[in-house]
């Protein structure tokens, strides 16, 4: 008997062996398959304890055949600069998803650096240099801005903050994030978890649907198999707002094998995410006395599909400006600003800019700003430093 035992449990040993050995050789050569064909690296990420990414600091790399490199804080081709401005900088903090970042675009054609010269060259600038700091990230949201700032961020003086907001992709980023509530403050995270982008066990940033807190979720192989099972059940029984082509569900972004999981409910609670992080953006602002601002992008769908896709895309845009007026966000709409410049031809795809369409925005940002902006950093403090009021800043 016991015999039969130990030759049972040495059976069972060798089949779990077996099949180990087996995942690990598949997941091996996956990895080799996906990363040979690829000409660049995308180990630009790392994990934080309160956020599945965030840029690395001190990195070198290529991007969308685009070189670039970060700082210490993992500010994309920004210098290093102290936690504190100088006595005569006057910084202002923008966040944001790929959009921010400049996805495909050199960074000097960027919206914060054409602000930033726009602003430096100002006859009326009295003295003070502005820096227009570009801290936007690929897969980041409002969620993630705003816990990055209550966790890593508390030292980091800056006077104003500008988050990017383009509907069509910021809800759908929020909506495959999960959150870990803060139980000191309602309707707020205080740690985010899983989705749709996460550093994979070898350092590299997977593209994926990730619920959070589990390690096969780092791997090649279950990506993979992930993709596959949600293109099948897609094709098998369309999940809303993707049951058909119609203009409901395309305007909304995903990456192909997550339609499946964006359900009304997901993005319902996109939309939830989105919105009550940006109200703690702006309630971080207030709490620093610093002014807040939304950057509100129109995607492409509004100049250039058919109707009735550029009406749907169009509605969620107005949705969007209805909120930010209903939850007290001052922003600035860019819709009238693009269609003047360019339309259709500043995109390269649905949301992300040309170097011409970024120019056409930080051109609007200045003609909005550039008044307030000016007297604000031409008020010092007795230490020297640019004025820190909220007010210096109108609302829309």
């Amino acid at each position: 008997m016991k015999r039969t035992t130990k030759l049972r449990l040495l059976a069972l040993g060798l089949g779990i062996t077996v099949v180990a050995v087996v995942l690990v050789t598949a997941e091996l050569l996956l990895r080799y398959s996906i990363l040979s064909s690829s000409q660049e690296r995308r180990d630009h990420v790392e994990e934080r304890a309160y956020m599945p990414i965030k840029f690395r600091g001190n990195y070198q790399g290529t991007f969308w055949k685009v070189p670039f490199k970060t700082n210490r804080f993992g500010f994309r081709d920004e210098p290093d600069f102290g936690l504190k401005p100088s006595p005569n900088e006057f910084r202002v903090l923008a966040l944001g998803d790929s959009i921010g970042f400049g996805l495909g675009i050199a960074a000097s054609d960027h919206y914060t650096k054409v602000l930033e010269r726009r602003l430096n060259e100002d006859p009326r600038n009295p003295g003070r240099k502005f820096h227009v700091v570009n801290a936007s990230g690929q897969g980041y949201g409002p969620s993630g801005y705003y816990v990055w700032l209550r966790n890593e961020a508390t030292e980091l003086e800056f006077d104003m903050i500008i988050v990017d907001a383009e509907m069509c992709t910021v809800v759908t980023n929020e909506a495959m994030v999960n959150w870990v509530e803060d139980p000191k403050r309602p309707h707020r995270a205080a740690k985010l978890v899983g989705g749709r982008y996460v550093v994979g066990w070898d350092g590299n940033m997977l593209a994926t649907c990730a619920i959070g807190g589990y390690c096969f979720e780092k791997t090649y192989l279950y990506t993979d198999l992930l993709r596959r099972t949600l293109n099948l059940l897609q094709r098998i029984s369309p999940q809303e707002p993707f049951k058909s082509e119609g203009p409901k569900g395309v305007t909304y972004y995903h990456l192909g094998f997550d339609r499946y999981v964006l359900d009304e409910k997901r993005l319902a609670s996109g939309w939830y995410k989105a919105f009550n992080s940006l109200q703690g953006l702006r309630d971080i602002c207030t709490e620093r006395g610093v002014p807040f601002m939304l950057l509100v992008f129109p995607s492409r769908y509004m100049f250039d599909e058919p109707q009735p896709w550029r009406s749907y895309a169009t509605d969620l845009m107005h949705r969007g400006l209805t909120q930010a007026r209903e939850s007290g966000l001052p922003f600035i709409d860019l819709t009238e600003p693009v269609a003047k410049g360019g339309g259709k031809d500043l995109y390269y795809d649905f949301a992300h800019m040309t170097a011409e369409g970024n120019h056409v925005v930080g051109e609007a940002m200045y003609q909005h700003l550039a008044d307030q902006m000016l007297k604000a950093a031409a008020q010092p403090e007795g230490n020297g430093t640019a004025t820190r009021r909220t007010s210096d800043l109108s609302t829309n």
